[in-house]
């Protein structure tokens, strides 16, 4: 094989070893993530379901400025300029000391003037807590991505959800409300703080650089503020539902929302790792000035629709069998709303993956304007709808709302890869999840499980007879699974 073509054959066999690294980790800490949740919300009923996730989601919002898109700037930037490592993080970690002391007094007066019930307020405090901690976790695991250690990141990505999964468990079991199960939630989020802090000091192990530059925080700072927005912003429009629910629909329909809502976030977040594995792979292709944009782009876009389209048609049409089956009968009427959700899921990984690949092009401002339109759009969107349709209003609100995003971002990454030939890349998984559809519909009977796994196998079967799949495909898997030569 030529130079190139194995240079090329490298770099994308590495990238999709991140990818799978990422994808695992996700996977497992997802589910079990969701399965938390569930037992959650099975313990604590409706009304206790719904004000941890209210906690989250009130707590979130504010939680954002102090990472002020820091985890995003170290990786990009660490990945352009990995001899300053760790200058930019000591000095990023004495910024977010001072913006925790910051956001933290802001919290505080938020949830005071708020006038929560108690057991609301406690949970808001220690979910709110945890937040903090795990936002210095985030920092160390930045530059871990960075470096492409995934395996680092996915050890601890396991460790974190794991922890929380069995001290949750023992809390519940032992008959904690929603407050013990919240401070459960703060005690693994130390625990996983200080086993990150280590794994950096066996990594790197060369003397610290001062505690504080000056000039190199401005610098950061100057490079994180828009990150901050635009963080800020798209966790307004994906996750303020949860808040106005919470205030305008009372705790039991917020309850419901949510455990729809979990399944979309579970997914959506477990696709995201494949954009965190091309992140560094683009902030690097950027520093070269290759042309490499449009290829990467378009491959990503191709898999990820491989990957979206079956799941959304699934959870549209088995919706109220798996929340009925997860959370119990009584979480059944979140059906609409997951059936709604799942019509924009496909358009959700889609616009995470843009928003990126505008980041690693130094875009910021762009992305910081589209996020914030979104983000007022959805706020409008919500304060209409739910007064009137509750939490199907609310299901609607960030359905719209993904299209809006696709739209933009279409056109804005038009501007840097050329045309995304869509269609090209749409028909085999269209057609192939239309087969595991009319399997699905057609075969109602079928038990939920055996439901699945024979619309998987179905669903790759089509594939199969349609070719999907190339020989770029099958050799880099190959050197991935067998470490062959080529």
């Amino acid at each position: 094989m030529d130079g190139p073509l194995k240079e090329k054959a490298e770099k994308a066999e590495r990238l999709v070893k991140n990818s799978i690294w990422l994808f695992g980790a996700e996977g497992f800490s997802k589910v079990i993530a969701l399965v938390t949740q569930i037992i959650a919300a099975r313990f604590l009923g409706g009304e206790g379901y719904g004000i941890f996730s209210f906690a989250f989601a009130a707590t979130g919002a504010l939680i954002v400025f102090i990472d002020a898109g820091l985890s995003i700037f170290l990786t990009r930037e660490v990945s352009r300029h990995p001899q300053n490592a760790s200058g930019y993080l000591q000095n990023v970690l004495v910024m977010k000391l001072k913006l925790s002391l910051a956001t933290g007094l802001v919290l505080a007066g938020a949830l005071w003037m708020a006038a929560l019930e108690p057991v609301s307020l406690l949970a808001a405090v220690a979910i709110g807590l945890a937040l903090m901690i795990n936002g210095y976790t985030e920092m160390y695991m930045a530059v871990f991505r960075a470096f492409e250690h995934m395996r680092i990141v996915s050890i601890l990505l396991i460790a974190q959800r794991t922890l929380f999964f069995f001290l949750g468990l023992a809390v519940l079991l032992q008959g904690g409300d929603v407050v013990i199960f919240s401070t459960a939630f703060f005690v693994s989020a130390v625990l996983i703080l200080v086993a990150a802090h280590r794994q950096m000091a066996v990594i790197y192990s060369e003397p610290s650089p001062p505690a504080s530059d000056r000039q190199l925080v401005r610098e950061i700072f100057k490079g994180a503020l828009p990150l901050c927005g635009l963080l800020l912003f798209t966790y307004i429009y994906f996750r303020i539902d949860a808040v106005l629910l919470f205030f305008l629909r009372g705790e039991l329909e917020t309850g419901w929302y949510s455990a729809a809502f979990k399944l979309i976030e579970t997914l959506s977040l477990l696709i995201a790792s494949i954009r965190l594995g091309v992140f560094p792979v683009l902030a690097k292709t950027f520093k070269e000035g290759s042309d490499h944009y449009q290829k990467i782009w378009q491959q990503t876009v191709r898999y990820l629709l491989l990957i979206s389209i079956p799941l959304s048609v699934g959870m549209f049409l088995l919706a109220p069998r798996l929340l009925g089956l997860l959370y119990g009968a009584s979480f059944d009427t979140g059906g609409t709303v997951l059936m709604i959700m799942s019509l924009g899921f496909p358009l959700l990984c889609l616009n995470d993956l843009a928003a990126y690949l505008l980041l690693s092009q130094n875009k910021t401002r762009s992305v910081l304007q589209i996020t914030g339109g979104a983000a007022v759009f959805n706020v409008f969107l919500n304060l209409f709808l739910i007064p009137k349709w509750g939490m199907e209003g609310a299901a609607w609100a960030a359905t719209l709302t993904q299209f809006l995003l696709f739209g933009v971002y279409y056109f804005k990454v038009r501007e840097i890869c050329g045309n995304t030939k869509i269609l090209v890349l749409l028909w085999r998984p269209v057609l192939a999840a239309g087969a595991m559809a009319v399997l699905l519909m057609g075969w109602d009977t079928l038990a939920l499980v055996p439901a699945v796994l024979l619309s998987i196998v179905l669903y790759f079967a089509v594939l199969g007879v349609l070719k999907t799949f190339n020989d770029f495909d099958r050799l880099i898997f190959r050197r991935i699974l067998n470490r062959g030569h080529l």
